[in-house]
This record gives C-alpha cells, sequence and structure tokens, in this order.
C-alpha cells in the first residue's frame, strides 16, 4: 500500500515501491498468452505483507516484489510465476534478509531488474540492486549500495536504464534524490542538481527516448515531476496536477511516446484521484472515474499500447482503464489495495498489492486479468 493520505503525511512520505513496467510479447509468446487467459483464475500466494511490483515476460513467467512481515520486521520478498503456481524466491541469500524489494522491470526472459533496500526502516538502510540472467539472480555491486538509501523505481531497455529513490541520513524530512544510470550493461551513480527536500518515487523512458521521474516534496508533500533532456535532469516548474498534498506515485510510457502519472489529492474534503498524460508535447489532465477519497499507486500499458492504473478506493482495490478519453473503474475483488502491474499480453497481467485478512494482518494480494475480468 502506498498508505493512506493521512498516514503518508504523518510519515512524511512513503517509501513503499512504485508500479512496475509491463513486458511486450510477440510471435509464439504472444499466442501462448492468449491460451494462458482462458484458463481458470490463476493460484495466488498469501503471506504476511505487502507486494509492491509486479512484472510478466509471459503466461508461464511474471516476478512480483514486496516484502514479508515476521516477527514485527520486514523481511524482503520475491515470487515467481511458473504458470501454474507462485513460489517464493530465496536466493541469492539477500532475498530472505531484513528489507524490501519496491520495483522490478522485465526488459525480456533472461533480462530483469529489481529493486529496493536492505536493512531496517528504524535504523540504517542500503540501496539494494538485482539482476536476473535467465538463469539465476546476483546482487549489483557497481555502483557499491549507497548507505541510507531507499531505490524506489526502475526502467529499463536492452541499451540503458535508470533507478531513482532517495537518502535519507537521519529521521530528518530533508531527502536527498538518487538517482542510478544504466548505459549498456553497467550502472553508475547519476550526479544530479535535483538537490534535497525530494524523494523519487518513479520513474519511465518514453519510445521516444523523452525521461521523465515523479516524487514527492517533504515536508509539506506535494508532487513533483523531473525531466531528462538528454544532457541533464531538471525540475518541471508547472504540470496540470501540481498542488499542495497532490502526490505523485505511479508513472508509466508507451508506444508514440506518450505516457502517464498517477496518484491522490490529499486535499480536504478529499477529492478523487489524479493523473495526467504526456502527449509527447506537454502534460495534460487525464480525467479519473473515481470515487472520492480514491488514489492511484500504479500505471503501466499492456502489449498493445492500452493503459491501465491502480490503486484503491477506501478499502478496496482499484483498477481503471484508459479509454482514450479518461480513466474508467474496471470491477475487481472487494477488498485490498494494489501497488503494482503488470501485462505480457492484452489479455494476461497480474496486479499486486495489499488486503486485510480476517484476523486484521496485512497480507499479500494476486489479481490475475484473464481478458474479461480481474479475479
Amino acid at each position: 500500500m502506498r498508505a493512506s493520505w493521512h498516514a503518508m503525511a504523518a510519515s512524511v512520505v512513503a517509501v513503499t515501491g512504485i508500479a512496475a513496467a509491463s513486458v511486450g510479447v510477440t510471435g509464439a509468446t504472444a499466442q501462448a498468452d492468449e491460451v494462458a487467459a482462458m484458463a481458470p483464475a490463476a493460484t495466488t500466494y498469501t503471506g504476511t505483507g505487502g507486494l509492491d511490483g509486479v512484472a510478466a515476460v509471459s503466461g508461464s513467467d511474471a516476478w512480483a516484489v514486496g516484502n514479508l512481515t515476521q516477527n514485527d520486521s520486514q523481511q524482503i520478498l520475491m515470487l515467481h510465476w511458473n504458470g501454474k503456481a507462485w513460489s517464493r524466491v530465496t536466493q541469492p541469500s539477500v532475498l530472505t534478509s531484513a528489507g524490501g524489494l519496491s520495483a522490478i522491470k522485465a526488459v525480456n526472459a533472461k533480462d530483469v531488474w529489481a529493486v529496493g533496500s536492505t536493512g531496517s526502516a528504524s535504523g540504517t538502510t542500503h540501496t539494494l540492486l538485482l539482476h536476473w540472467n535467465g538463469s539465476a539472480w546476483s546482487q549489483v555491486t557497481t555502483p557499491g549500495s549507497v548507505k541510507d538509501g531507499v531505490l524506489t523505481a526502475v526502467t529499463a531497455t536492452t541499451s540503458g536504464g535508470w533507478a531513482v529513490g532517495y537518502v535519507s541520513a537521519s529521521a530528518e524530512v530533508n531527502y536527498q534524490t538518487l538517482v542510478f544510470r544504466l548505459s549498456g550493461s553497467k550502472w553508475s551513480r547519476a550526479s544530479t542538481k535535483l538537490g534535497n527536500g525530494v524523494a523519487l518515487t518513479g520513474v519511465a523512458t518514453t519510445s521516444k527516448g523523452t525521461a521523465w521521474a515523479i516524487g514527492n516534496a517533504t515536508g509539506m508533500i506535494y508532487g513533483t515531476v523531473a525531466h531528462w533532456n538528454g544532457k541533464t535532469w531538471n525540475w518541471l516548474k508547472s504540470f496540470p496536477v501540481q498542488g499542495l498534498y497532490h502526490g505523485l506515485y505511479g508513472i508509466a510510457a508507451g508506444p508514440g511516446g506518450i505516457g502517464f502519472a498517477v496518484g491522490y489529492n490529499g486535499n480536504v474534503p478529499e477529492t478523487p484521484a489524479i493523473s495526467m498524460k504526456w502527449t509527447g508535447k506537454a502534460w495534460v489532465k487525464a480525467t479519473v472515474d473515481a470515487p472520492e477519497g480514491s488514489g492511484l499507486n500504479a500505471v503501466t500499458f499492456a502489449p498493445g499500447g492500452t493503459a491501465w492504473a491502480a490503486g484503491e478506493a477506501g478499502s478496496h482495490p482499484m483498477i481503471l482503464k484508459w479509454n482514450g478519453k479518461e480513466w474508467t473503474r474496471v470491477t475487481g475483488p472487494s477488498s485490498g489495495w494494489i501497488d503494482g502491474l503488470g501485462f505480457s499480453a492484452a489479455s494476461y497481467g497480474w496486479a499486486v498489492g495489499s488486503a486485510i485478512s480476517s484476523s486484521a494482518t496485512q497480507e499479500t494480494l494476486i489479481l490475475h486479468w484473464n481478458g474479461h475480468a480481474w479475479s
């Protein structure tokens, strides 16, 4: 959960993950996904904690990340879908250590990135960057992990990418922006002039090479947008959903150079979730058909170009589909909230998050899209 707005304001900024972008499939893989989409609702995985990101490669290959809560402490959680069931991934050993994973991005079946942090939220954390090469996961050690840092989002292609987050040396609210850059197969910490006072929460690169990052200014809590012009990152001075208590939590890029950014409007009385669309030339407001008090945590594009967004409306999951003019609500299960979305085909996708069990504990939530309904 991105956390309710009031809880988020109290804690200055949410530190959970951002939506993972989906992966396109073609040829035989796409046909396999269409067949798999007709299968019964997928097996789920239940654990005490929550899931923050998901990436789907095919109907028999998907990944989900988040954290488990055990003995009042958080432990890293990674799951894999093999076409029949979700199971926990425990190698390398860092995947069973204290911490959490915030986001995951699959470039293809043999090239997947996951980000988050190790350590305790009440103590010292270190950034965590992991890579899947088709056979095994390994911890990326260059650049070295950043002390007191958290990576919240990642995007990548076969030629490069970005991972973003923040650094906090103490309990102070003045976070420092954190940006890693991927060139080829090598990561480096990028030097920016974005300064302090913002925790970055999402990043995306459009098909035309435009890169965007979103975040939230600490203290007063308002969304921010940064643009990569090919040489430097700079803050965008004006965009259509800015304002006090307007938080941004998800961003994704789709075909034709377009993109979406989504979040919460925490003003009182609470108004519906907020969203804006990048047309390739400008950010414009994107209408959200959602109830009062709702918010959006994740956004992505399915293969074929359909955009999806998700979050919560009260204590209920909220999943939206873009119809070309506005976001419209798609019926789904009645309990929980969504933090991550991922599709391997237009008719095969996953939504992950958390739900409150009958014993009042927070548990992982996994929903499956079969082309007709979420279940």
